[in-house]
């Protein structure tokens, strides 16, 4: 069998189906993870890429072929996998699907023992080699598929989100909401929508919310269609929830803007600061029991619901805050808008080549403050507060031949010249 080795992520799978691998990868990917695991509960969805289903179920046909047992939910939404995993206590489990990738893009995000993601540094390294090695023994017992839970498990989460959501009567229904719902998604938003009498508009909106394809980023927009980033919904949730927990604690992506983590600091918050991707995300989570941790790709993490992303409950508890304060999504975002933010910006770009970007640009920025956490970031701080502070973060993509470039200063046009400049080193 043939595959290409360059799929395997840092924290999971993702190549061109039928070019970098195929149904007969994923019968051996699904063999391996039980030998790997060595265990019999294993839980797969798929997203709806016309040929994730074949590779759903090749994958667990390599499951059964191995001895386990599988219960498929076969088209399923990334943060409903994981619901069901924690409520089944299942030993292991994958969801097919590239995410926002293009559409001749597959994948496999790969779960072990209470939902752990398994990424390069925590098993698929040995996955791969289990793979290529290709030394499977067919069970004496095989395994069997279960298809029979699924409509049952979409009720209770939606009990599940508004739990947690914890609205204590508040009206909802009085906000205009707009959204943009993936058809993976459609069922569990028609019921939550509902349950809870919300109005959705396709005109004039007071905020609006779009979701990725497989339902696990949450993306928030004003009145006027401009997008809040996603550092200031984690910031505004995290100081929401800052009444019901004590000492409340954030793990956000180190490239937060700095005044979100201006006001995080002013507010006594503890923050801990992480690696963009949900495996280091979550990792950090974990680690420091973080209450929420927020990533500028739209990624907001609830230790509540096992440190995974749960959008749906994200959307509540921001429409609860806007019917709280009475206050505009607009409105709640100014106060955190004291720099002038690139947002994340995506250039195509050959990444076994980032060894050689990489240190032209701490040569051309020698000068400034430099981290190598994840990429290269660059700071420069002024003292007197005259203008002229600004940093920059440039790191590969964990998924896709692309850099992500996020520059921030304290003027527009040094802004401006700044993306400018960078843009054309990185090019050049």
């Amino acid at each position: 069998m043939n595959f290409n080795p360059d799929i395997f992520k840092a924290y999971d799978i993702r190549g061109i189906y039928g070019k970098d691998f195929d149904e007969d990868f994923a019968f051996r990917l699904g063999a391996a993870l039980v030998i790997y695991l060595n265990r019999h509960k294993f839980l797969v969805a798929h997203d709806d890429r016309s040929f994730s289903n074949k590779l759903s179920n090749a994958f667990m046909h390599g499951i059964i072929s191995s001895g386990g047992d599988v219960e498929s939910l076969d088209r399923a939404t990334t943060p409903f996998f994981n619901f069901v995993f924690n409520e089944l206590g299942m030993d292991g489990g994958t969801i097919v699907t590239a995410s926002h990738d293009p559409v001749e893009y597959g994948g496999f995000k790969i779960f072990g023992e209470r939902n752990k993601i398994i990424g390069l540094e925590s098993g698929l390294a040995q996955l791969k080699d289990t793979v290529i090695k290709g030394k499977f023994e067919v069970s004496k017992s095989a395994g069997r598929i279960s298809r029979d839970g699924k409509s049952r498990m979409i009720e209770k989460y939606i009990d599940f989100i508004i739990n947690k959501a914890n609205l204590r009567g508040q009206n909802l229904s009085d906000i205009k909401i707009k959204m943009n719902v993936p058809m993976l998604a459609q069922e569990e938003v028609s019921l939550l929508l509902k349950r809870l009498n919300l109005q959705v508009t396709d005109g004039g909106h007071d905020v609006m919310f779009s979701f990725d394809a497989d339902d696990d980023r949450i993306n928030v927009f004003d009145s006027s269609g401009n997008p809040v980033p996603s550092d200031i919904i984690t910031v505004l949730l995290a100081k929401s929830a800052s009444g019901f927990w004590r000492k409340p604690s954030v793990v956000c992506d180190f490239r937060f803007s700095r005044g979100v983590k201006e006001k995080l600091k002013k507010w006594g918050i503890k923050t801990v600061v992480s690696r963009a991707g949900r495996a280091y995300m979550k990792e950090s989570m974990v680690r420091h029991r973080a209450d929420i941790g927020g990533e500028l790709s739209g990624h907001i993490f609830w230790k509540e619901v096992d440190y995974n992303e749960m959008p749906l409950l994200t959307m509540l508890r921001i429409l609860k805050i806007i019917s709280k304060t009475g206050e505009s999504i607009d409105k709640l975002s100014e106060p955190f808008q004291t720099w002038f933010n690139s947002g994340e910006i995506n250039i195509s770009f050959e990444i076994s080549k980032f060894p050689s970007l990489a240190t032209r640009l701490k040569d051309e920025y020698h000068d400034g403050k430099i981290n190598e956490l994840d990429g290269v970031m660059v700071e420069y701080d002024d003292p007197a507060d005259s203008g002229v502070s600004w940093w920059f973060n440039v790191r590969p993509s964990n998924t896709e031949p692309m850099i992500r470039l996020v520059v921030e200063a304290k003027t527009k046009n040094l802004l401006d010249e700044k993306i400018a400049e960078i843009k054309s080193l990185i090019r050049g």
